[in-house]
């Protein structure tokens, strides 16, 4: 089914269907994207975002798990920004689903379905994971300055190590943008063209620049 978004990529045909029958059919036309760098290279990357996506989860929930046996740490201001992580992570988990289930050329909404999925989840992972860490340097500071009561306990370790190493890995999964990268593909056609003139019309303009600016006029039978 063809969203209202990526309407614009697709035009209608008439094609016959298996009883020799005349159907309509979306076609699309609109732009192919393929990855940047070599294959190998991008499956070491997925590989990666796999492996970053599982740590993710599980500190996600390790840090959840975390708030049964209160102790300092476990402030409202700690837990939302925390909590709230979950759904970015799952955003980021159909971004790893779609890079699975991809192959060969993607068209545009599957090129956004996978790396702007992945960009997004990323960044905002690390802005909720900052933001976690804030909220945790505060709660230190109130326990040393004598103004928080709760005692330190194991899970505040478990706590603050699970922000710490959600913020690193959501830095790495937005990091792996750069590796995932994928760019218009350009048609035998469009690169014949090129070669051929690499000037192009831009080569054109020009000699009809000189010739309007000499002031000669060519006859028409010439």
């Amino acid at each position: 089914m063809v969203t209202k978004k990526y309407v614009k990529d697709y035009r209608l045909e008439n094609q016959k269907n298996k009883k020799g029958k005349d159907v309509t059919r979306p076609v699309y036309a609109g732009n192919y994207f393929v990855f940047e760098k070599s294959p190998e290279e991008v499956k070491r990357a997925r590989t990666r975002l796999t492996v970053y996506g599982a740590l993710a989860v599980i500190c996600f929930v390790a840090g959840l798990l975390s708030y049964v046996n209160k102790g300092f740490s476990a402030q409202y201001y700690t837990l939302f920004p925390f909590a709230f992580c979950a759904f970015p992570l799952l955003y980021l988990g159909f971004a790893v689903y779609a890079f699975y289930a991809f192959k060969g050329r993607a068209t545009r909404e599957q090129k956004e379905k996978m790396i702007d999925r992945l960009e997004k989840s990323g960044l905002v992972t690390v802005v909720l994971s900052a933001l976690c860490m804030v909220g945790l340097l505060i709660a230190m500071i109130l326990k040393i300055a004598g103004k928080e009561t709760r005692p330190v306990t194991v899970n505040d370790f478990i706590f603050i190590a699970a922000a710490v190493l959600l913020l690193v890995i959501s830095l790495l999964v937005f990091g792996l943008r750069k590796d995932l990268k994928m760019i218009q593909e350009v048609s035998e056609e469009e690169n014949s063209a090129a070669v051929e003139d690499p000037a192009g019309g831009e080569s054109a303009g020009i000699d009809a620049v000189n010739e309007a600016s000499s002031g000669e006029e060519t006859p028409a039978g010439d």
